[in-house]
């Protein structure tokens, strides 16, 4: 029972607060106590069901340390159903806060949020990654990339506003030197504000544009 309690805390930072049964393969995985009043688990696996029985969502990883406060994850995915496409998180290292519920993930942290035509943006980061999941809203540091089909993005920070009711991604915010690349077309500037439904781009800060014209193109024509 000890270890339903403490992946729950790990669980509703991400996913809300829902009610959830252990499976068989949670009741085999059981705790391992140390000397210093740590415990771990490994191998664990987490889902939650719908009331129509389907999967609302799961969360697996390869081993969980916790100490006082703190939960520490390592190779931690996890999935969130939706009635469309998932949305799939992933870190190397996830430390959670159980007071506080602050999560703080790092190590190729890769999210991936589907668009409302069923496309996916794919952002990575070094981390951290800061998570509000209830809140539709994810800040990547460090070594930021985004790929999506109209092109890729880096930054030194990108924020992801995203529905959190059907998961569709809304907005991202990358500020810190950006530069978007969309095949030979380079744009750089110090902040840049993509919205996914018109696939419109915003250029702040000395922007700039290396434009590369089709064959046969002129100024004018499409």
């Amino acid at each position: 029972m000890k270890k339903i309690i403490i992946i729950a805390a790990f669980t509703l930072l991400f996913f809300g607060q829902k009610t959830f049964a252990e499976t068989p393969e949670q009741s085999k995985a059981q705790p391992d106590a140390v000397a210093s009043g740590v415990q771990k688990i490994k191998d664990f696996y987490l889902s939650n069901l719908k009331e129509d029985g389907s999967k609302d969502w799961e969360v697996k990883g390869k081993e969980a340390t916790i100490e006082d406060k703190y939960v520490n994850i390592d190779n931690m995915n996890g999935k969130y159903y939706s009635d469309k496409n998932p949305v799939y998180i992933k870190s190397d290292k996830a430390k959670i806060n159980k007071e506080n519920m602050n999560a703080d993930l790092r190590d190729n942290v890769e999210l991936k949020i589907p668009n409302k035509d069923g496309t996916y943006i794919t952002v990575t980061c070094t981390g951290p990654l800061e998570m509000k999941y209830n809140e539709g809203i994810a800040i990547f540091h460090d070594n930021v990339t985004a790929n999506t089909q109209d092109g890729k993005l880096f930054a030194d920070k990108t924020t992801v506003y995203f529905d959190p009711k059907d998961k569709t991604k809304m907005k991202i915010i990358a500020e810190g030197h950006v530069k978007i690349v969309k095949d030979e077309n380079v744009a750089f500037a110090d902040k840049a504000t993509y919205t996914g439904d018109t696939k419109n781009v915003v250029l702040e800060g000395r922007p700039r544009l290396i434009y590369f014209s089709k064959k046969n193109e002129t100024l004018g024509n499409k």
